[in-house]
């Protein structure tokens, strides 16, 4: 179709046909009619989008910020005519859509082409690659064709991730690195879930799978092992952005912690979310978290109060949101009740309300300018409980 160039060539060109053939003017008709040609051609030129084949891999799918990711792009046309063809990406996000420069594709009958570039990695998030949308506009300008063709593929970028050592439970550790507490081995049950593949199916709960509809299967713990809950302050227009982002990366670094040291892991988000069993889950769900409106952080400390998830809870928040609700900080405070260590990493240096608390004993209040700070500041904790 013409291009807004071409439009006005093709209309200036009618104008110059409609004068000289109201004047005589057989120049003005001749420079007309040239005009009209020239457009004509530059359409018969670019032609229709051809119908390719797309094969898309993003490689690696799963970073961490700030990494390298590369999008791998191969493309088969059925037709035997030999094309550069010009094409552009989408790149879309929970920022928005960006439209990304993709480097000219030479195709023709039979012999597939391959493209690359680098995605852009620096913000956390999950992230759709595509479809390509390919064209090809002739030498001046007048005409271009294009079309979206190809499918979709993801991308997630993980938060960053600080070494921190040590981890804060709220009883004392044996020399295999778990507790003794409890009797080893001793299992209760935890909570029920959706059935994953994998699971054992003497742990399927059939009553309440026919009530609901689909499977649901018991998860049990075990009371030997200290158990680490993460929660993540996600209520919206309580943090800036930058605040936010750091706050994700101070939660990877502490679950990564908990991980390393064979002990199970969780992740709460105030606003309901969670995600537990294996790290990469847990990233996942750390990289797709956004703030959410209408988050209770007092609602969600009495509900992980009401049923207790482990022994420690590590809240993670920042100065924006610490003196926002008094009913928040002094239901965060209550967890002491329940888990053996409470501690609030408050981002943006200031601890804000949480500072009326942190003398309560068994509870730990760690002001930190970002999550690098907050990690120094993590290890100079010589006595959690």
């Amino acid at each position: 179709m013409p291009t807004p160039r071409g439009i006005a060539v093709a209309a200036a060109a009618a104008m110059l046909v409609a004068v000289g053939l109201l004047l005589g003017y057989r120049e003005l008709l001749v420079l007309g009619a040239t005009g009209l040609t020239v457009v004509l051609m530059a359409a018969l030129w670019v032609g229709a989008p051809p119908r390719l084949a797309i094969d898309r891999t993003v490689r690696p799918d799963r970073i961490r910020r700030g990494a390298s990711s590369d999008v791998i792009i191969d493309v088969h046309s059925a037709s035997g005519r030999t094309r550069v063809l010009e094409a552009e990406d989408t790149f879309l996000g929970p920022h928005g859509a960006r439209r990304m420069a993709v480097p000219p594709i030479r195709v023709r009958g039979g012999a597939p082409a391959r493209i690359s570039y680098r995605l852009p990695t620096d913000r956390r998030g999950v992230f759709t690659v595509g479809p390509l949308r390919i064209g090809r506009t002739d030498a001046l300008g007048l005409c271009s064709a294009s079309s979206q063709q190809g499918g979709t593929a993801s991308l997630i970028v993980r938060p960053l991730v600080h070494a921190v050592r040590g981890v804060p439970v709220g009883v004392s550790p044996s020399l295999e690195g778990t507790v003794d507490a409890a009797v080893h081995g001793s299992i209760t049950f935890h909570a029920l879930r959706e059935y994953r593949i994998g699971d054992d199916l003497r742990h399927v709960h059939w009553r309440t799978s026919a009530k609901v509809g689909q499977m649901m299967v018991r998860e049990h713990l075990d009371t030997a092992l200290p158990r680490v809950v993460v929660m993540l302050d996600d209520r919206a227009g309580v943090h800036d952005p930058e605040h936010f982002e750091q706050m994700c990366e101070a939660a990877a670094s502490v679950l990564f912690a908990v991980h390393r040291a064979d002990l199970p892991i969780e992740l709460r988000l105030a606003g309901g979310a969670r995600a537990d069993g294996s790290m990469g889950r847990v990233l996942d769900a750390l990289a797709a978290a956004v703030p959410a409106a209408r988050v209770d952080l007092a609602g969600a400390a009495r509900r992980l109060r009401e049923r207790p998830a482990g022994d420690t809870v590590v809240l993670i928040t920042s100065s924006g949101g610490a003196g926002r609700s008094e009913a928040g900080s002094a239901a965060v405070a209550a967890l002491r009740a329940t888990y053996s260590c409470v501690v609030v990493g408050v981002l943006g240096a200031s601890g804000g309300q949480y500072d009326t608390v942190a003398a309560q004993p068994g509870v730990v209040v760690l002001a930190a300018a970002d999550a690098a700070d907050f990690a120094r500041r993590w290890d100079r904790v010589r006595r959690w409980g």
